[in-house]
């Protein structure tokens, strides 16, 4: 389940919001990463929020295999975000 990725409409929302190109240069979009990475404890705690158009930045291949990207979420950005998320839903 760690490989699970975004749904269609979350990666046209974010090529959209980002014109096509990657976040971090000039380059067209390659792939779409995890803010906040993607694993099952992860999904326990942000279940809204782990898949969610805010937890995902397009970034060209040389942006996304550089380790040290700078396009990470924290715990306490992630626990607002969900409680944002939660509260769309009427939670």
């Amino acid at each position: 389940m760690a490989n699970e990725t975004f749904a269609p409409e979350v990666k046209q929302a974010v090529y959209e919001a980002q014109n096509g190109f990657c976040l971090g240069c000039l380059e067209p979009i390659h792939s779409y990463h995890h803010k906040l990475k993607n694993t099952k404890e992860n999904r326990r705690l942000f279940p809204l929020f782990i898949h969610s158009p805010f937890n995902c930045a397009g970034l060209c291949y040389g942006c996304h295999t550089n380790k040290d990207h700078k396009y990470k979420v924290t715990i306490q950005e992630a626990e607002m975000y969900e409680r944002f998320l939660r509260k769309l839903k009427g939670e």
